[in-house]
């Protein structure tokens, strides 16, 4: 009887052993002649509050977005707007350095840029006057009187700039309710700019 028990454990065990060995699920593999500029083929993402970041396939290699939360699916190909380039970025949410990750104005899925993802300011609303700035962790945040008489906080790579001093800005994407553990504070609004001259 014990022998018989055994056996019968045995093959039940081995049975579901076997289904172990069905293949999974494959990723439609994308040429990279189509995954250049802003478009890329999703690898991974992740979701916190306020933020998904996702890990994109582009140009032959692998490349970090971050921007306003959206649900993508490993695989899909999915193109983003405007970004501004931060380097050696430390998010606190995720406990994590990015040597280089792309903050985008928007994601989009499918071939349609929507309105949100592309920008349509003009020109002259990237220019203005320093307010103040304050530096940390290898970025200069500046809050700036645009020339539409607007105040607008930037964040971007380390600069030299001083108050009255008049900056143009370019790569802006606009992030809200964004946190920053070096300063301690939090902007409901900011862009970040690739550059300021």
């Amino acid at each position: 009887m014990n022998k018989l028990v055994i056996c019968a454990a045995t093959i039940v065990f081995l049975a579901a052993c076997g289904g172990d060995n069905a293949p999974a699920p494959s990723i439609t593999e994308v040429s990279d002649a189509n995954l250049t500029g802003n478009r890329g083929q999703v690898l991974s993402s992740i979701q916190v509050p306020g933020y998904t970041y996702i890990e994109v396939r582009n140009s032959g290699g692998t490349v970090w977005l971050a921007g306003t939360p959206v649900e993508v699916e490993e695989g899909e190909v999915i193109g983003w707007g405007q970004a501004a380039v931060m380097r050696n970025f430390r998010s606190s949410a995720l406990d994590r350095v990015f040597e280089e990750i792309l903050f985008v104005s928007g994601v989009y899925q499918g071939d349609v840029v929507p309105p949100h993802a592309a920008s349509t300011a003009p020109a002259t609303q990237n220019l203005g006057t320093v307010l103040s700035t304050q530096t940390a962790a290898g970025y200069s945040y500046i809050e700036v009187e645009s020339s539409a008489g607007t105040i607008v906080w930037l964040a971007a790579p380390q600069t030299d700039v001083t108050v009255g001093q008049q900056i143009a800005w370019h790569g802006a994407s606009r992030m809200t309710n964004f946190s920053s553990p070096s300063l301690g504070r939090t902007f409901p609004e900011i862009l970040f700019v690739s550059g300021v001259k």
